[in-house]
């Protein structure tokens, strides 16, 4: 290696010779001197950010560097290197993600890795179809497909992990989080509170700054965002080891919360298995009873799929018309709803204080014993930490949905994949709806009737017009 060649020449031969482990070793060595300098007591001055464009940042450790800017901090002071040092020290820290490698014509970009990406593409897919990041662990697994560890030991002549399938749940979790896969950078993604603590925080996404575009994208931004949403609700098997693809998805109309999937195996067939609002709780929880069998809900939900997709498809121009004029409608009318929920749960809380309080006040003088008292007290304050939470939840959904317009586009690209749906897979339904809201049973001739709302991704609720728009002429039939 001659020492005269460049920074980048050095390190990216560095990086052809060692492996990952030595690399950082290496790089920690160059660091020593400068870590001792820090602590002296050396220049710290504070740097002008500039965030006009993507940042390519690195943190590991007490190490940030920043590409564009030539930036390195140790413990959050700025230290001065020589472009060489600067060069060495940045091809030897900077890894770019599984699914993706460095350019060859530049060390500094990345293009996609096409096996890899068919790996990542599938973790995606398998989110998508309703599984876990355990299960599709399991998946990859019994595959045999290389973990990322063997597969980079492989490609670069490493020596071999002892496990090359062993795949684990944290490693598919990293992976579906991963933002960079939609093509962008993401910049700020951590931060810390003081010089002294050490310990990086996930910053909130508002302080992030994220720049569309900066390499191949292997995820749509779409799929990346709908798997999302699906992380957030856990959908764990029941105790029988039933699943519903409809877990996770079905919300109470008047508490907002989730509807537990209920099974047994007291019967023969899956007639009833059902849902049932999570807070209802055989009547000693804060909400009513809203039931649905699975059965039935999968039927009224595949009808109301198939008309939906057939109305949007005979009269597409129509449809985007309509629904470019009902949403802002309709999102001040749920806006206004979900207020109005808040508000009556803000004031159940405020009572709840003031009965606590008057409890309190009659155990101190005599009127309640203290086991009466320690009694009552606990079914308030449980009630109180389901309404917290019920409060919670909707201050996000109102602060969401705020946000929100309809994307007709992404919807109407759905539509043209699901054209002739005669069944619904946990795929399909995972891909077309938000969420399915279930309203108290209403009585009407003698008979109990549910009220099903579906809400589709991108555009929310659909709404098809009794009178439906004339369809256009075609070619004239002869006489």
């Amino acid at each position: 290696m001659d020492i005269s060649e460049t920074g980048v020449q050095i390190g990216e031969k560095l990086a052809l010779l060692l492996n990952e482990k030595q690399q950082k070793e290496l790089a920690q060595y160059l660091l020593e001197d400068i870590v001792s300098i820090v602590d002296a007591g050396a220049n710290s001055a504070k740097h002008n950010w500039q965030q006009d464009s993507p940042l390519t940042e690195i943190r590991e450790g007490d190490l940030y560097l920043c590409l564009e800017q030539r930036l390195v901090k140790v413990r959050e002071q700025e230290i001065f290197l020589t472009a060489k040092e600067f060069d060495i020290l940045f091809l030897l820290a900077s890894n770019p993600p599984y699914g993706y490698i460095k350019d060859p014509q530049d060390k500094k970009k990345w293009i996609v890795d096409e096996e890899a990406a068919k790996v990542v593409r599938r973790i995606f897919d398998l989110c998508i179809a309703g599984k876990g990041p355990m299960q599709i662990a399991k998946i990859l697994t019994n595959e045999k497909v290389l973990t990322v560890t063997a597969y980079h030991a492989k490609q670069k002549g490493w020596t071999m992990p002892e496990h090359l399938y062993q795949w684990c749940a944290k490693s598919v979790s990293g992976i579906l989080e991963r933002r960079e896969y939609t093509g962008c950078t993401v910049n700020f993604k951590t931060y810390t509170k003081s010089l002294k603590f050490k310990k990086r925080l996930q910053n909130p996404k508002e302080n992030q700054r994220i720049f569309e575009g900066t390499q191949p994208a292997i995820i749509k931004h779409g799929q990346w965002e709908r798997v999302q949403i699906l992380r957030e609700n856990k959908r764990r098997p029941t105790k029988t080891g039933k699943t519903s693809m409809f877990s996770g998805l079905v919300r109470c109309a008047d508490c907002g919360a989730k509807l537990y999937y209920c099974t047994c195996n007291s019967y023969k067939d899956d007639s009833q298995d059902h849902f049932v609002c999570s807070n209802y709780k055989s009547n000693t929880g804060s909400c009513r009873i809203h039931y649905i069998r699975e059965i039935t809900l999968y039927k009224r939900v595949l009808e109301c799929v198939q008309q939906t997709l057939t109305y949007v498809q005979l009269f597409k121009d129509d449809f985007t018309q309509e629904m470019l004029m009902q949403d802002e409608v309709s999102r001040k009318a749920e806006l206004t709803q979900k207020r109005k929920a808040l508000s009556g749960a803000q004031k159940r809380m405020e009572d709840l204080d003031k009965i606590i309080q008057r409890l309190y006040e009659d155990n101190v003088l005599g009127k309640l014993s203290d086991l009466r008292f320690q009694k009552l007290s606990a079914q308030y304050e449980t009630e109180q930490a389901e309404i917290r939470q019920l409060s919670e939840t909707l201050e996000r959904e109102i602060q969401e949905e705020a946000k929100q317009v309809s994307d007709v586009g992404r919807f109407l690209q759905l539509t043209e994949r699901y054209s002739d749906i005669q069944e619904l897979d946990a795929v399909t339904v995972n891909e077309l709806i938000e969420k399915i809201v279930i309203h108290s049973p209403e009585k009407i001739d003698g008979r109990k009737h549910v009220t099903i709302e579906i809400y589709f991704t991108y555009v929310g609720k659909i709404r098809i017009p009794l009178q439906k728009p004339e369809l256009p002429a075609s070619t004239e039939k002869s006489a």
